[in-house]
This record gives C-alpha cells, structure tokens and sequence, in this order.
C-alpha cells in the first residue's frame, strides 16, 4: 500500500487489513504509518518510500517482500495535486506532478512485477473522474494530465502482463486532509468555480467509501478494469460547507 500514510491510502490499508489481509505501508512519513500500525491489530508493517526516488521504489517493495514473505497485490495510492491556471504552473510543477503520479507508478509496478506475476496477484492505482470532465477543470491541468496519463499507463501495462489484475479506480471528490494544504483561498475560489459550472456534486464522499471499494476489487475473482465513484448527489452545497470549514481551521492553526 503505497500512500499509506493519509487520506484515502490510510483508509484503504485499514479496510484490507480490518478482512484479514497483512499490509505494507510505504509513505515518506514513517512516524504517521506507525501510528496507523497500531489500529492494524498486527496485520502491517511500516516502509519508507518516496516514489519521486527510483532507488525507493525498489526497497519499498525488497522491505515489504522480506517481512511480509510474498506479495499478492498493489495498491498505489500518491496523488499530487497542485491548484493554480495552467500559465502559472511552472517546470518544477510539472515535474513534480508527473514523477508522483504516474512515473512513480510505473516504477513501484516494475518493482513488484516479479512477484505479482508469481501471485497472479493484482494492481490497483487511483485516478480520478476528473479526467472525464469536458473542459478539464479550471486550475488542475497538471494533476489531470497526470490522471490521464496514469489511465493509459495502466492500459499499458495489462497489454503487456495479461497474468495480472490491473483496475484504476477513478474517484470523484473525496474528504481528506489534503483539501486544507496549500493555498486556501485559492481553492476556496476554485471550489466555487467549479460548482457553478456543475463539476460537484453537492458533497464530498468519505475516503472510507473508495477503501471499501479497493477491498472490492482485490477481493473479486475477476479483473476489474476501470471502477469509477462519484458522491452520491446532494442538493445542499457541501462542499463549499467543507472547503470554508478547512480554510477557517488553517486560519486558526
């Protein structure tokens, strides 16, 4: 479980450990994951990893391979998310965005590849609806291209590896700790944008709802491409209830 350390990759590894699975928690922030460990009941163990780090990426998976004694499935949960219109982003922006989502990916996948392919096991990795919305949403267009690179990336890989389960679950706007990073009020702006051209749904879903999902898919017996989530609609205006909510705590803070 790669991401493991908050929001929704947190909430995934808890979900597969709380049916029984024994889980490898990889994040930058080790002192988090061991804390996650204590509610894992002894089912994990906690790996260092930085995904923007080649060498990383395969000494997450030698770590977890040595204390967990095999590997039957990949969860990539890193998701960088930077707001701002697409002339302000520079280099470092886009380097930053791509090497997280999608280069790290497919390097933490070569890494397991070995293994899986001796598993028959499967690979899951979050994308996001928002590569579906037509225009792409104002202020996110390196995460989206990032999003949708990671789609046919994935793609890629079962073309190549039919031996193994790749599912992108493409998720719609989730609660997590991240929503309070970075510049507020721009988001803030952004979230108000974006509702009054019909991107959101009125709400945010919890990041339990897509961990629930992850234990659906590396349950099944079957392979499932692509799974994608939306929040349930909510004529209240939520999300900007929970945006304001966030800003208001960073203010605080």
């Amino acid at each position: 479980m790669i991401g493991a350390s908050s929001g929704i990759g947190l909430a995934s590894g808890k979900a597969i450990a709380s049916e029984g699975g024994r889980v490898a928690l990889g994040a930058r922030r080790v002192e988090l994951l061991e804390q996650a460990l204590e509610e894992l009941a002894g089912n994990g163990v906690a790996v260092r990893c930085d995904v923007r780090d080649p060498q990383s990426c395969d000494a997450v998976v030698t770590e977890a391979i040595a204390t967990l004694g095999g590997l039957d499935a990949l969860v990539y949960a890193p998701g960088l998310t930077l707001y701002n219109p697409i002339e302000a982003m520079d280099a470092e922006a886009w380097t930053a965005t791509l090497e997280t989502n999608v280069i790290g990916a497919t390097l933490v996948m070569r890494a397991c590849l070995p293994h899986l392919l001796e598993s028959r096991g499967k690979a899951v990795f979050f994308s996001s609806i928002s590569v579906d919305d037509q225009p792409p949403r104002f202020g996110m267009a390196p995460y989206v291209v990032s999003k949708a690179a990671l789609e046919t990336l994935v793609r890629a890989w079962q073309g190549e590896h039919h031996e193994i389960g790749f599912t992108t679950i493409a998720m719609g706007d989730t609660l997590s700790g991240k929503v309070a990073e970075g510049n507020i009020e721009l988001l803030t702006q952004l979230v108000e944008r974006w509702t009054a051209g019909g991107y959101m749904y009125g709400r945010l879903m919890e990041a339990e709802s897509v961990a629930a999902q992850v234990v659906n898919v590396l349950s099944s017996p079957e392979t499932v491409r692509r799974l994608a989530i939306t929040p349930q609609y909510d004529s209240a205006d939520r999300v900007m209830e929970t945006t304001l909510a966030k800003r208001d705590e960073a203010e605080s803070s």
